[in-house]
C-alpha cells in the first residue's frame, strides 16, 4: 500500500506513533501499571524522530493520535451487563443492606454528601444491572468501617474494557457468594472511570498539538487520524455506495478482533486516509487502494 509509494521515493517518509503513549494506560483501565508517557519524553522522542527524518531533506505525512477509548476495546462491553432475576435480586439486595446503611450512618455524621451516598448505594433489580465496580477517587470511609471499600455501581460514563466480558460473572475461589462484577466489585483495570477518562483525552491532545506542531513546523503533510476515526466511530466510513464501515465490535469490520488495532480493510482505508493528505501537501497523484480487496474481520 503506502510503502509500495514510499519505495519509489526513498525520500519520502510516513510516521504514526504516539498511540502507545496512551493506549497501554488505556487498555490497563488507567491501573498505573502502565502510565501515560509524559509530556517531556514524548516531545523529545517526537522532536528526535522528525529531525532525524527531515535531515537530508525528505518529505513525509504525520498522523496524529486517535481517541483510543473509541475503539471496540473500549465500547463493546455495556455498563449494565449482569442480567439478575427477581430472586437474585432480592438475595442480593439483602446482603448489601449493612453496606447501604452504613453509607447513610456516615451521611448523617456529615462525614459524606448525599451525592456521594446515591452514587455508592448498591440496589438490584430483576433485568440488567449495572456492574459493580471499584473507584479510587471515593472518598475512603474504610477507617470507620472495613466494609465501607470504595465501590460503587457503573454509570454509562464508566468504560468496560474488552476482557472484562470474560470476568464478570465469574466466582472467587469457587465461591458462589463471590461473583465478580456482582458482589465484589471488579478492580481498576477492568474499568475506566471518568477521571480516567479525562487523563487520557487530555494526554491526547497535548501530543497531537505537539504532531500538529512539528507537521507545520517542518512542512509536512498531517493526517488528522483523531477526526477520521471519531467518524468512523460516530457515523460510520462509507467505502461505497453499498457499504460503511463502522467502529463496532466484530461486525463493524474497521477493527480487528482484539478490539484495538485496525483490521486489514481498517488499515487499507487508512492508506487512502495518509495518500489523500500526501497528494494534498505535494501534489503527487498516488492512487488509492480498493479497501474491498482486503480483509474485513468478522465473526457470523
Amino acid at each position: 500500500m503506502l510503502e509500495d509509494a514510499m519505495a519509489m521515493n526513498p525520500t519520502f517518509f510516513s510516521l504514526w506513533i504516539g498511540n502507545n503513549d496512551v493506549l497501554g494506560y488505556a487498555t490497563s483501565g488507567g491501573d498505573g501499571s502502565n502510565p501515560i508517557t509524559d509530556v517531556g519524553t514524548f516531545t523529545f522522542a517526537m522532536n528526535t524522530l522528525v529531525t532525524t527524518l527531515t535531515s537530508g531533506g525528505a518529505e513525509g505525512v504525520l498522523a496524529n493520535i486517535p481517541n483510543v477509548t473509541d475503539a471496540p476495546f473500549f465500547t463493546t462491553v455495556p455498563y449494565n451487563a449482569v442480567p439478575l432475576d427477581a430472586a437474585t435480586a432480592g438475595a442480593l439486595n439483602a446482603a448489601f443492606a449493612a453496606y447501604n446503611g452504613g453509607l447513610a450512618q456516615l451521611q448523617g455524621l456529615g462525614l459524606i454528601s448525599a451525592g456521594e451516598v446515591a452514587a455508592r448505594t448498591v440496589t438490584y433489580a430483576a433485568g440488567q444491572n449495572p456492574v459493580l465496580i471499584l473507584d479510587e477517587t471515593l472518598t475512603d470511609l474504610t477507617a470507620f468501617n472495613p466494609a465501607l471499600v470504595n465501590m460503587r455501581p457503573a454509570t454509562p460514563d464508566d468504560l468496560l474494557v474488552l476482557p472484562s466480558s470474560s470476568f464478570i460473572g465469574t466466582t472467587v475461589g469457587g465461591n458462589p457468594q463471590l461473583i465478580n462484577g456482582v458482589s465484589v466489585p471488579l478492580a481498576d483495570n477492568w474499568v475506566i472511570i471518568p477521571s480516567e477518562l479525562q487523563e487520557i483525552q487530555a494526554a491526547t491532545a497535548t501530543f497531537n498539538g505537539i504532531i500538529n506542531g512539528l507537521a507545520q513546523d517542518n512542512d509536512l503533510a498531517l493526517f488528522d487520524v483523531n477526526t477520521f476515526f471519531n467518524g468512523v466511530a460516530t457515523s460510520g466510513f462509507p467505502v461505497n455506495e453499498f457499504y460503511t464501515m463502522t467502529a463496532d465490535f466484530v461486525t463493524g469490520g474497521t477493527f480487528s478482533l482484539d478490539g484495538v488495532h485496525p483490521s486489514p480493510r481498517g488499515y487499507a482505508v487508512v492508506t487512502n486516509q495518509m495518500i489523500t493528505a500526501i497528494n494534498a501537501k505535494y501534489g503527487s497523484n498516488l492512487p488509492d487502494v480498493n479497501p474491498v480487496d482486503y480483509t474485513g474481520l468478522y465473526i457470523d
